[in-house]
């Protein structure tokens, strides 16, 4: 039997042990049991710190690591699952119970371990989510209807079915990866492609959506940046082939074998463009899809896209043209302009560019210029639709002023999707002599605007995102440059086509360029216009060289701008232009930071030398008696030389800001120049920090364009009140004091008010804003007010009397802060009671412990709301107020049904800090909340309800509130956020909160629902978060687990 033994033993030993340890759940199931609750109790606790951690980051739009939503989901269900083990009444004799609790209870510890080690293991880097990544999803069936947002695009439904085959294209579903939309310019490619971005975004169809403006000529290198800025990194490689390298790399990783899909969109492409240079090489990484728009179908075909994918949007349908374009021209289809609209409306080609250029041209217009219109299309083949639209621009062009067409002409210079500064047209325009009758800068602005905004409503230039720009079409500039003949004009945007620079046979002939130098090494020795007015260079590097006698060839120049062209220019070389009336060099290295070489431009009319590191304005600057603009801005430690201000005699502008520590110091007889020269000065940008007194020294009398700061810069870190993208471009008359009212009288630059629109305020010992004015007062001296920040004016008890404040007819913005004697904005006078403000749209008053209400009345004893009957501001969307202690309301405590509400449109409301305010909202608040999208109230101790409604027959029908985000911390007294009260308890469908998306409450102690009464029949098919934390769990009747630290609960609407 020996034999036996070895192998026997370890059999044995194996079930002794497995014995051993299934014995073991029921000896050890209490031991077990009590572990694991208190194991789980920890792992609960870690799971709540996660999830604050996780809505921190949400709220700031930081990264969140990609395991913490599984992982809490694995500690939701181990919650559940620990809950269906019992863990009493299980004594001895209860063998399978005991048993069972054991090992579920040792099961639960292990997975906790498990779960703990997870957690360990998440690193939270707090990085920002890149504009591409798509964070929240909404995902509807895909049987759901396409809802369009606003647009032209909605009116348009021949193109829905285009739509939603595209649509069908890029589901995940879908083996398409390369989807175009083709058609001519100004058919409304681009438009629909931002449609379907929305519509993507929105269904969460895409984890990242990456895309790149391609225009005529595709830079590969221009397109990897632009694709990498939606990204988490930017590409730091130098080469296209490098970059593509490491672009494709990282498209590969953020698929992670498709499980993370991708879109990327090319927007504009007019050639074709070698995908794998810029990083898309074939096969694509799984789960990406390449969508692009075209106006050439062949362009598409030729990057290999299948013609399947190739989604052609065309003209508009009969009826939708006709209506696009009499609801244009601003007739009815009707009368005796019918059959010449008609025939017009015919040879458009059903293209919405092309209708609304010819319906603007044609708007107010009598019957002639239309028969002339039609005459001058009848001309031309009506199917060759791109002749059509070069007519239509040529008959809109022919029909502008003189001006006007000099100003679209100079657009039509900048490269394309460019941001064209008006404030550029305008210097370029004067060194050009393109303005008719103008004798002065200021005029020539004011003719500026007017022709920007007269090509604006001819459809012929767009607005810009950023304020004081506007943009030109491609199609418009490609007729601009395409007609060299009759413009003389050249826009080379990428240097290295040849197709771009002028034939050779026109160089006599040339008139105006613009050059991009991007990657260039050398300029192009031919480089020989003896004709050129105008030459603008821009981005070019430190090692661009130029030949000797460059600027020997153009002695006929008259506009020199060189931008952001960082190889160090010789002022010697620019001499030999002295026809030159307007030199703009704009962050340009300059040979020993010297400007002196500009005194012998003795023809300058309009010199800007700005951010270009001078340390020096010399005395040779006041050799040019001509000047009458001078750009001095962001010339960090100037020094200027005595004499200068005294020699420019015919200087109309002067700008001076460098919002920096290092600022201009002005020596006594600088200050003694200005003086005499202020007197003469239409513009002037300028900031008096290290001496309040230099003020004094300054006239304002004649100022028309100003940005002036007494006491300070005009812009602090932490006060941005000019907007960083287009601050250059951009201009408001601009004030901003830090002062005493002794120092702002002595100054006499109060003068200024009736002509500023931004006014930031701090005198420490006036009573009230008025008395900063001129005298003799008049009521409409503050009437061209846009923005008004009123700050630490220790003495201020109120700011205007109610006749002044109805002069603020044009105020849109106001802030009042830290002003602590502060009692309410207006008083009442001369028996006048109400207060309207017909353009505000953001009130913040913060920081004010006496302030109580906007028109204090007589009887100061009864409580007042902060808005009252007598408070008319129909545009107000935004309101903030905080730190206001003797606040008890906002509004009356009651609105009478029907009665109309002043600031029935506010979109977002935020309340801090506001210890005595008893009711946020009146009892039945509906009309308010009709436009409210965002609800914020934190430090509110008093608070006990937010909404506190009556059940009636408006309220069950209504179905009109916009009211999507609440956000509730540190309400001390909060019981519930809404109160219903129905005498009946019929429970009603209460509908008017169906908008809302998410709730959370946090840091309220007495909070116990959500709803009261909790039989509340509420229609919220849009929840989907409801959020409480640290608020008494153990009175919460909404949660039935109340040892649970943060209760979050998910509703979705049926999709």
């Amino acid at each position: 039997m020996e034999f036996v033994t070895p192998i026997v033993t370890p059999i044995v030993d194996s079930l002794i042990t497995r014995v051993k340890k299934e014995l073991g759940f029921w000896f050890s199931s209490p031991k077990y049991a009590r572990k694991m609750r208190a194991r789980l109790l920890e792992l609960n606790n870690k799971a709540g710190d996660l999830r604050n951690k996780k809505e921190v980051n949400d709220a700031g739009n930081l990264a969140v690591p990609n395991h913490v939503e599984h992982w809490l989901t694995q500690v939701e269900a181990i919650s559940k699952d620990a809950e269906d083990i019992p863990t009493g009444g299980i004594g001895c004799f209860k063998f399978t119970m005991r048993y069972k609790a054991g090992k579920g209870s040792f099961d639960i510890l292990e997975k906790i371990d498990d779960l703990e080690n997870q957690e360990s293991k998440i690193k939270w880097t707090n990085e920002q989510i890149p504009l591409g990544m798509i964070t929240t999803s909404i995902m509807p069936s895909t049987s759901e209807p396409v809802h369009h947002d606003d647009g032209t695009q909605n009116m348009f439904i021949s193109r829905k079915v285009i739509f939603e085959r595209v649509l069908k294209s890029l589901e995940p579903d879908s083996n398409t990866q390369k989807i175009a939309l083709c058609g001519m310019g100004g058919v409304g490619k681009t438009t629909m492609m931002e449609e379907l971005e929305k519509v993507v975004r929105k269904r969460g169809m895409f984890k990242w959506v990456l895309k790149a403006v391609v225009g005529q000529k595709a830079d590969p290198i221009a397109i990897q940046q632009a694709i990498s800025q939606y990204m988490p990194e930017g590409l730091t490689e130098t080469t296209r082939d490098a970059r593509a390298d490491r672009l494709g790399k990282r498209l590969e990783g953020m698929s992670d074998d498709g499980k993370n899909k991708i879109l990327v969109i090319l927007d504009n492409v007019w050639e074709e463009i070698d995908l794998k240079h810029i990083g898309l090489t074939n096969p694509f990484p799984q789960g990406l899809k390449l969508l692009i728009t075209s106006r050439e179908e062949k362009v598409c075909i030729k990057m290999d896209i299948e013609t399947s994918s190739i989604f052609k949007v065309v003209g508009l349908e009969n009826a939708e043209a006709r209506f696009l374009f009499w609801n244009t021209v601003g007739l009815s289809d009707e009368g005796d302009l019918h059959t010449i609209g008609e025939e017009i409306l015919n040879k458009c080609g059903g293209l919405p560019l092309a209708i609304n250029t010819i319906g603007k041209t044609l708007k107010g217009e009598k019957v002639g210029t239309w028969k002339d219109a039609l005459t001058r299309l009848q001309r031309h083949d009506p199917n060759d639709l791109y002749d059509i639209i070069g007519d239509i621009f040529d008959i809109s062009y022919n029909h502008l002023k003189k001006d006007d067409k000099s100003v679209f002409i100079l657009c039509g210079l900048f490269p394309n999707e460019f941001n064209i500064p008006i404030e550029e047209l305008m210097r370029y325009g004067w060194g050009l002599k393109l303005f008719q009758n103008t004798y002065t800068i200021m005029e020539a602005r004011h003719r500026t605007d007017t022709c920007v905004s007269n090509l604006i409503h001819a459809n012929l230039l767009t607005e810009s995102d950023n304020i004081g720009g506007v943009r030109m079409h491609d199609l418009a500039r490609a007729f601009v440059l395409s007609n060299f003949s009759k413009f003389k004009q050249a826009s080379i945007v990428s240097h290295g086509d040849h197709s771009e620079w002028p034939a050779e046979d026109t160089t006599e002939s040339c008139e105006r360029i613009l050059v991009k130098c991007s990657g260039m090494s050398e300029f192009p020795q031919g480089f020989n216009y003896p004709s050129l007015s105008l030459l603008k260079l821009m981005n070019g590097d430190g090692m661009l060289k130029f030949s000797n006698d460059f600027h020997k060839r153009m002695k006929k120049l008259q506009v020199m701008s060189y931008d952001k062209m960082k190889h160090p220019l010789h002022g010697v070389s620019l001499c030999y232009s002295v026809g030159l009336r307007t030199l703009c060099l704009n962050a340009c290295s300059l040979v020993d930071k010297d400007i002196s070489f500009c005194g012998d431009l003795i023809n300058l009319e309009v010199l800007c030398i700005t951010r270009c590191g001078i340390r020096k304005l010399p005395s040779t600057i006041g050799k040019l008696k001509k000047l009458k603009l001078l750009d001095l801005t962001g010339c960090v430690n100037l020094r200027i030389d005595d004499g200068v201000f005294q020699s420019l005699d015919k200087l109309e502008e002067l700008y001076l800001r460098v919002s920096d520590k290092k600022r201009i110091s002005f020596t006594n007889a600088n200050l003694k120049e200005l003086e005499i020269l202020s007197r003469k000065l239409y513009a002037l940008e300028i900031e008096f920090v290290k001496n309040v007194l230099q003020a004094k020294s300054v006239s304002f009398e004649k100022l028309q364009k100003f940005r002036i700061s007494i006491g300070c810069l005009l812009k602090e870190k932490d006060q941005d009140f000019v907007d960083k993208d287009s601050e250059e471009s951009s201009f408001r008359n601009t004030l901003k004091f830090v002062t005493n009212f002794n120092e702002l009288v002595e100054c006499k630059i109060n003068e200024l008010i009736s002509r500023t629109e931004e006014l930031h305020l701090s005198v420490k010992d006036i009573s009230h804003v008025e008395v900063i004015s001129v005298i003799p007062y008049r009521h409409s001296m503050f009437c061209n007010l846009k923005v008004l920040n009123v700050f630490k004016c220790a003495q201020l008890t109120y700011l205007f009397t109610i006749p002044v404040a109805n002069s603020l007819t044009q105020l849109e913005s106001l802030t009042v802060s830290s002003c602590h004697v502060l009692t309410s904005l207006v008083s009442s006078c001369d028996g006048v009671n109400i207060m309207e403000l017909p353009q505000l749209v953001e009130l913040e008053l913060y920081d004010l412990p006496n302030f109580t209400t906007i028109i204090l009345n007589n009887d100061i004893s009864a409580s007042q709301p902060l808005l009252t009957k007598e408070v008319v501001v129909p545009k107000l969307s935004k309101l903030t107020i905080g730190s206001m202690e003797k606040l008890e309301q906002i509004w009356d405590c009651d609105i009478t049904s029907g009665e109309k509400d002043n600031v029935s449109v506010l979109r977002v409301i935020k309340v801090d800090d506001c210890d005595g305010l008893v009711n946020l909202f009146p009892r039945n608040p509906m009309g308010l909340l009709r436009h409210l999208e965002e609800l914020t109230v934190t430090r509110c101790w008093s608070i006990e309800t937010l909404f506190n409604i009556d059940v009636n027959e408006t309220l069950i029908s209504m179905n009109t509130s916009s009211l999507r985000r609440i956000i509730v911390e540190e309400l001390e007294e909060l019981r519930e956020v809404w109160k219903i009260n129905d005498e009946n308890n019929f429970c009603h469908l209460i509908r008017g909160f169906e908008a809302v998306e998410s709730i959370h409450i946090e840091g309220c102690k007495k909070f116990i629902n959500v709803f009261t009464p909790p039989t509340a029949n509420f229609r919220m098919g849009a929840l989907l978060t409801i959020s409480i934390r640290k608020c008494g769990e153990e009175n919460v009747e909404l949660v039935e687990n109340s040892q649970e630290e943060e209760v979050c609960i998910y509703v979705f609407p049926c999709m």
